[in-house]
């Protein structure tokens, strides 16, 4: 009988650091254009930063903003899935921290589009 081999943790990392920086780039797009529908239709953006980014360049600025700031979270969470080695906790637990990091934030931009959403139904 063939024992079962537990997967590699390198590979299950690198799945789960490619599944949630897939999720975050989509949930980054979304709210970009949720928000240019919201801007089409009159409305003010409320996020300081954004709005900053709308006024200074449109939504290409914004657009090219978020998606840098995704790759910044694709690296970091890249970085630390290569660190992972069997056995050392360090390496391990920074994955976590940035995968948890990601994925807090991944929610977020869909709670916040979910609710440009709403408005865009309450105009």
């Amino acid at each position: 009988m063939d024992a079962v081999r537990p997967a590699d943790p390198r590979f299950v990392a690198a799945r789960q650091a490619a599944t949630w920086t897939s999720l975050l780039v989509a949930a980054q797009a979304m709210d970009v254009v949720t928000t240019a529908v919201d801007s089409a239709r009159g409305t003010v953006e409320s996020m300081a930063m954004s709005a900053l980014l709308l006024n200074g360049g449109g939504l290409a600025l914004l657009l090219g903003a978020k998606l840098l700031l995704a790759v910044a979270a694709a690296a970091s969470l890249a970085l630390a899935a290569l660190r992972i080695r069997q056995g050392v906790t360090a390496s391990r637990i920074t994955f976590r921290f940035a995968l948890i990091a990601v994925q807090a934030a991944t929610i977020g931009l869909v709670w916040v589009s979910l609710s440009n959403v709403a408005l865009l139904s309450s105009l």
